[in-house]
């Protein structure tokens, strides 16, 4: 998935003055299911890829862990999604803007919109936490997290 959401940050914009990270997205035909909109759980993904994307902005190119797999350093320990209305294919992207609630010492909460101009169509609040790469345990945010994180502090 990392290789895929690295070849997408190209659809990244530069943050808006209002602190939120700005992802753009193309809906996918595979993204459509039954019912003709996007299916709730590839809101997840979309959500992931803004996020990766966002954390690529900090990092650059991700390190790998003991197995040798890309590792970011952070989990996300807990999703609460909200879907406002759905969301059919359409021929332009959806805007994921992305920012930072709360940051603790090793965890902190994210929001999230998917949205176009005039809709929203999912409301997300994510909390994640600060891993070591090596050993997968909890760890502390370090100062160079904690203040890019805080620049998309409300």
């Amino acid at each position: 998935m990392t290789e895929v959401v690295t070849a997408l940050t190209a659809s990244v914009r530069p943050d808006d003055v209002s602190g939120r990270h700005i992802y753009h997205r193309w809906i996918r035909f595979a993204d459509i299911d039954a019912h003709g909109h996007v299916n709730n759980a590839r809101f997840l993904e979309y959500l992931e890829d803004a996020w990766i994307a966002l954390y690529l902005n900090y990092a650059g190119a991700l390190r790998e862990d003991r197995d040798g797999l890309p590792s970011v350093g952070m989990v996300i320990v807990r999703h609460e999604v909200a879907y406002r209305r759905p969301l059919k294919f359409r021929h332009r992207s959806v805007r994921i803007e992305s920012w930072v609630t709360k940051v603790n010492g090793a965890s902190g909460d994210l929001a999230a919109e998917i949205r176009s101009d005039d809709e929203v169509f999912l409301e997300a609040c994510s909390t994640f936490a600060a891993v070591d790469p090596d050993t997968a345990k909890p760890r502390r945010f370090t100062a160079p997290e904690r203040a890019f994180l805080e620049r998309y502090l409300p």
